[in-house]
């Protein structure tokens, strides 16, 4: 689950070419642009991840008034990956003694990297507006017996880049569409958006394709409870950055209800194979290598880097890549730097 507001250190402070009234924190893997001189090495911070939506109302956010927006009807500041001086600025950290809530003892908790204090402040996930024809009629609530498919992002992570213990991971083209989800569970067959199961409709994208491409019918016949995870893109999805006739549907993870975990790379293709044979219409994301992470040498730049590229059309440019180790136990995505600067609606 992703974290919004967390107490941080700030783990270095290096210069920006040419600015005399900013410089660059380094908070975990995230670069934040501060005034010169507000924190030093070893401060503890409150961050603030992009895509916290900080509400007005509150004093301490007062200053960003400039970029205020109104979204779910409450005055506020969405926070985006932004370019300062030629360099990447992504979030915001303020000084911890701003914030009194957090009190002695939550400090001295050492899972305090674990705790999320976005509620507290009152503190929300920007999303973007949802189409109709993805929103749909709501069934119930997203099913709790499935994982939702939220990744985390890597410079949450870079303990990760620093193991150099050879693993090997699968990489994947992160597609620019909407997440659904097809499950079949103990005889109950469904469909679900990010947040929600949605029920069936003439004017609901996920259920036409879904049935478009048998999937449900194949997977009442798989003999598993599973449920397929992916993006579904195309025409009124997103722009539909990849040019696409009509709407698509591409798993990138297979979960396991009865086990209660994602099933690893050759696991998952068996079941999609499977799937294939009983008639069904499975297209998978785009896979660029399976490698370790010891090729970007704990450089949490390179993958950056990396994750700018092609994506499923050759002339569109991905929305980022996706890491998964082949026993599906751990999971990353990297966004691309360009594609959050240029798609801040998104």
């Amino acid at each position: 689950m992703r974290k919004l507001v967390t107490v941080r250190t700030v783990d270095a402070i290096r210069p920006i070419p040419g600015a005399d009234a900013i410089e660059c924190a380094i908070v975990k893997g995230w670069t934040v642009v501060i005034k010169k001189g507000e924190f030093a090495v070893g401060d503890r911070c409150v961050f603030l991840e992009i895509d916290a939506f900080l509400p007005l109302d509150d004093p301490r956010f007062a200053f960003l008034e400039k970029a205020a927006i109104t979204w779910n009807e409450q005055r506020g500041v969405r926070l985006r990956t932004m370019k300062l001086r030629g360099q990447i600025s992504q979030g915001l950290i303020l000084p911890l003694s701003q914030f009194a809530e957090i009190d002695a003892l939550a400090l001295a908790d050492p899972a305090l990297r674990q705790r999320d204090w976005a509620e507290l402040f009152g503190i929300g996930k920007w999303e973007p507006v949802i189409p109709a024809c993805l929103s749909g009629e709501v069934e119930g609530p997203f099913p709790s017996f499935i994982d939702k498919t939220d990744q985390e992002r890597i410079q949450n992570l870079p303990e990760v880049l620093a193991a150099n213990d050879g693993l090997a991971f699968e990489v994947t083209v992160k597609l620019d569409g909407s997440s659904m989800t097809a499950f079949h569970n103990a005889g109950a067959l469904g469909v679900c958006g990010r947040n929600w199961q949605l029920r069936e409709t003439p004017g609901n994208s996920l259920w036409r394709v879904a049935r478009e491409n048998r999937l449900l019918e194949a997977l009442a016949t798989l003999g598993r409870n599973v449920a397929l995870q992916g993006e579904i893109i195309g025409e009124g999805i997103q722009g539909n950055p990849e040019k696409l006739r009509g709407q698509q549907f591409h798993v990138f993870d297979v979960f396991d209800i009865d086990r209660g975990s994602h099933c690893g790379m050759d696991e998952r293709n068996a079941i999609v194979d499977a799937l294939r044979v009983l008639g069904a219409g499975v297209r998978t994301v785009p896979l660029l290598e399976v490698s370790t992470l010891d090729r970007f040498g704990g450089s949490m730049a390179e993958v950056l880097a990396y994750a700018e590229g092609p994506s499923l059309n050759p002339g569109t440019s991905r929305e980022g890549v996706v890491f998964k180790r082949l026993d599906g136990g751990l999971s990353f995505k990297a966004i691309s730097n360009s594609y959050l600067l240029k798609h801040s609606d998104r």
